[in-house]
């Protein structure tokens, strides 16, 4: 799971449950941290006021003030902390509210502990957010977002989709998310170039009988024929020969993506400057709970 490093950044932990406080608490001391844990949403906005807290994992359902309070009032300040809301309540309303709010990530209790250290570490990692996510629509059934073009908002963006698709069966779950991040991830780093002051702008709309994302990335777009790095852009007799172009370009490993999306999709449609797509899942009878539209 890895360790803290030797001067370890100061963690909150802030949950009325006493046996989850008392659990996460003792695991991220186990694991080398210095741990502060509260049990209502009063104290931890106090230390979060007079303490140097690098990040902080908040319960929403706490006496005093919920957690999306305390994230409310961190953020009026202007403070950058980065904070996890931790909850039970997955409804769409929730996520989306942690969405605004500016919520770093969103994790589902009960909270798999391998995960818990695995997004710790990768948050602590992670550069101070400066660029916040803008808001442009946040309904349960339309949700739209432009994302500054940096590799650690596809992983923050992917993981706050994940949740709102929660209701959806694991298989149909994992292919739309695994295809979410591919298109995602190609719209900034090629067509953002990976500049945090360039936009992709995302849409996630929600219907009875389907999944759609549209996302549009700043740049100029592409074609198919010259995608040498891609296995998408290869002929057909030829599906590995971008591996070694993309090892030329000294670019990650990969080259997949579209094929395996195209895969995924039920539809997978580009404009014509193919720098916006557009991916379908279309759903059957056999989902659970699917929603309603929202109009």
């Amino acid at each position: 799971m890895g360790r803290a490093p030797t001067s370890a950044p100061r963690i909150l932990v802030a949950d009325d449950d006493a046996t989850t406080r008392v659990s996460i608490a003792g695991m991220l001391k186990e694991a080398g941290y210095a741990v502060t844990a509260v049990m209502n949403g009063a104290e931890a906005l106090r230390q979060m006021q007079q303490t140097n807290i690098a990040l902080a994992f908040l319960d929403i359902w706490m006496p005093e003030l919920t957690g999306l309070e305390v994230l409310a009032r961190v953020r009026a300040r202007g403070a950058q902390t980065k904070i996890i809301i931790m909850t039970s309540d997955d409804t769409p309303e929730t996520v989306l509210r942690a969405i605004r709010e500016q919520a770093y990530q969103y994790l589902t209790k009960p909270v798999e502990p391998r995960t818990l250290l695995e997004l710790l570490n990768d948050a602590l990692a992670a550069k101070p957010v400066s660029l916040p996510i803008e808001v442009l629509s946040a309904r349960p059934n339309w949700l739209e977002l432009l994302v500054p073009c940096d590799f650690e908002m596809a992983s923050r963006i992917t993981g706050f989709i994940a949740q709102l698709a929660s209701d959806l069966t694991v298989d149909i779950r994992d292919q739309i998310g695994q295809a979410f991040r591919e298109l995602l991830l190609n719209a900034i780093e090629w067509g953002g170039r990976l500049d945090p002051n360039q936009k992709v702008r995302i849409s996630y709309l929600r219907g009875q009988r389907m999944v759609l994302y549209r996302i549009a990335d700043p740049g100029p777009g592409f074609s198919f024929s010259a995608l040498t790095h891609a296995a998408a852009g290869q002929p057909t007799d030829q599906p590995m020969a971008h591996v070694t172009v993309r090892d030329q370009l000294g670019i990650r490993p990969g080259g997949f993506g579209i094929v395996m999306t195209r895969a995924m999709a039920d539809e997978l449609l580009y404009n014509e400057a193919h720098n916006e797509v557009i991916f379908i899942k279309y759903l059957t009878s056999s989902v659970e709970n699917p929603g309603t539209l929202d109009v």
